[in-house]
């Protein structure tokens, strides 16, 4: 639960926003009294690989559907070089940067983020 606490919702948005902290709230707040779903995010942690997964990368050029990769730019663990390789590797795909926005992009840029969607699916 420490974590995955109400602060660090802000600190996943560029813009501080303190809308965030209640993304976080919700989403662990059963956990203390629900047990089977505490031990399931247990369990997925444990499991979840702590490197690159690059056997992903030979799998991208197979991606035979259009994909829109948005990328926060802000976000000080998954740096937009990794979209830019990804991009590359897919046939058909997009990358759009969204400036001022971290890890909850939605958040910091929901029109931007919004528009970025709707642009692709015209």
């Amino acid at each position: 639960m420490i974590a995955f606490g109400p602060a660090r919702g802000e600190r996943l948005s560029a813009r501080g926003n303190p809308a965030a902290r209640d993304l976080l709230r919700h989403a662990v707040a059963d956990l203390p009294s629900n047990t089977n779903r505490a031990r399931s995010w247990a369990k997925a942690a444990r499991r979840w690989p702590l490197g690159p997964q690059t056997e992903l990368l030979d799998a991208y050029a197979r991606v035979d559907v259009p994909v829109l990769l948005l990328w926060a730019d802000e976000d000080p663990l998954f740096g937009v070089e990794i979209a830019e390789e990804a991009v590359d590797l897919m046939p058909d795909a997009q990358l759009r940067v969204l400036p001022g926005t971290g890890f909850l992009m939605a958040y910091d840029d929901p029109v931007g983020l919004a528009r970025e969607i709707a642009a692709f699916c015209v």
